[in-house]
């Protein structure tokens, strides 16, 4: 049976490398508990000409040693006149204890993103600011004092914010187990149970020049066999909508109606929305729906919801269908001398790509880069899925972005050596780039090398296709990987 150990990341990982060096082959791998954290904050952030724009941002965040934590995180408008407008990047923080309940922060977040209009020039977004917050029972809260800067735009504020804070645990293995099986309790990861493939439709309505179809993806997290909390991305794919972007946290009950591969229940979500000139105010939109599962094998679902949306202080008003097809993430597997877990890798990834002749709206070409996080799964030994988001930091488009999908394969040679390629396709927009209703493919071929056990390095190249759209372009990346294991 295997062991848990709680640790600060850094250390897991060093540790999971002796212990794994150590173990025999055929003893199950040992699980590592580190420490993590969800945090939201709300600021008002002033614009040139004094318009304000409340700003909502959402970091999960892991220690990687003592005091040092880092992950991803977003930012984005949900109150004023910029829905739309969302950042995403990398947060990093020194914490200090000072006292038992109060604790101290000064973090930096870079990313990249823009919308709505927003003077945010290339793009880039620098955030450093410091916490002090209240602690009780794992949660915490308290006041933040921040800067808001785009340099190569006209967003430079200075304000004061609330923050809230949720403690929380990540579990993980040394690469390398994949396919084991082991004994372990609650969610591994990122606590995700499942994450589905979403194409929704919205109607014509009022707010929206036309209807448009959007692509994304959705991850949840199971409380119980019912209930379920959401969280979803997605991007305008068709409708001449191109930059129109949602991010939604939602609860979801399905109850079992036939057995158990019929459920039938509702899901609500809440969340920032915008670009693509819809008319979504603030950018603070809700989502009520009925909705119904079918399983399919033991892994795959048929999702299936109809339902309305509604941004709270814009015109928008919409009905909408949705279809998904759900990977779980988290199933149990055959037990094995009382593990019953299976372990499965992931790669996290910061990036940065270069967009060589990127054709704009007005007819210009000109080049641009972006910066972006990357989610693989992998499913065996070559073959993995892919969930990359991209948002430009130069070339004067601020308010693109991209959001892709799709399968990868990968080759494992000797000296730390890989290649592999990637079928991607998504939605993209924003910042005058010529992709045209939205729906984009960038097959990519790439290069591997491991710079240690848990590190990867990743030069890749391909090519970016609007389907509709003027936008064809060379794309060349840098990834930094991360990968690991989770059951």
């Amino acid at each position: 049976m295997s062991s848990i150990h709680r640790t600060p990341l850094a250390l897991g990982l060093a540790f999971a490398f002796t212990a794994g060096a150590a173990a025999a082959a055929d003893e199950p791998p040992i699980v590592i508990q580190a420490n993590s954290s969800l945090e939201m904050s709300l600021e008002s952030v002033r614009l040139p000409g004094g318009e304000h724009v409340g700003l909502f941002g959402a970091n999960y965040l892991f220690e990687m040693a003592p005091g040092w934590a880092a992950g991803p995180a977003l930012y984005g408008a949900v109150t004023g006149q910029r829905g739309g407008l969302f950042t995403w990047g990398a947060e990093v923080q020194r914490r200090w204890a000072l006292t038992e309940r109060w604790r101290g922060v000064a973090g930096l977040y870079v990313g990249g993103g823009g919308g709505a209009a927003a003077p945010v020039g290339g793009g880039l977004m620098l955030r450093p600011h410091a916490d002090l917050l209240f602690g009780f029972g794992g949660w915490g809260g308290g006041v933040s004092i921040s800067q808001v800067r785009f340099p190569s735009g006209d967003i430079h504020g200075t304000q004061i914010g609330l923050v809230f804070m949720r403690d929380g645990g990540f579990a993980y293995t040394a690469p390398g187990a994949r396919g084991r099986s082991l004994d372990f309790s609650g969610s591994g990861g990122l606590g995700t149970d499942r994450a589905d493939l979403v194409v929704g439709h919205y109607f014509r309505a009022s707010g929206s020049a036309n209807s448009l179809s959007t692509v994304g993806m959705r991850l949840e997290h199971e409380w119980s066999p019912v209930l379920a909390t959401t969280f979803e991305a997605d991007g305008a794919a068709s409708g001449g909508a191109d930059g129109y972007a949602e991010a939604t946290v939602g609860a979801q009950a399905l109850w079992p109606v036939v057995g158990d591969w019929l459920r039938l229940g509702a899901r609500a979500a809440v969340g920032m929305a915008g670009g693509g000139a819809v008319a979504t105010g603030g950018g603070l939109i809700g989502k009520a729906a009925l909705a119904t599962r079918l399983q399919w094998g033991r892994n795959l679902t048929l999702g299936l919801e109809a339902g309305k949306l509604r941004a709270f202080n814009g015109r928008l008003r919409a009905d909408y269908v949705q279809a998904s097809l759900g990977f779980a993430l988290d199933a149990p597997a055959p037990c094995e001398l009382g593990a019953c877990r299976r372990v499965h890798e992931m790669e996290w990834g910061l990036g940065v790509q270069e967009y060589a002749h990127a054709q704009r709206k007005n007819g210009a070409v000109e080049s641009m880069s972006a910066i972006g996080l990357e989610f693989n799964r992998w499913l065996d030994d070559h073959f993995y899925l892919a969930g990359k988001a991209y948002s430009a930091i130069t070339g004067g488009a601020g308010a693109y972005s991209i959001g892709l999908v799709g399968p990868g394969a990968a080759w494992r040679g000797s000296h730390g050596l890989s290649l592999g390629a990637e079928a991607l396709v998504g939605a993209a927009g924003g910042g005058g780039v010529a992709s045209t209703g939205g729906a984009v493919t960038q097959p990519m071929l790439w290069g591997g090398y491991e710079l240690g056990r848990y590190n990867r390095l990743r030069l890749s190249a391909g090519y970016l296709k609007s389907l509709r759209g003027a936008l064809a372009t060379p794309v060349v990346g840098l990834t930094w990987i991360v990968e690991f294991g989770v059951p």
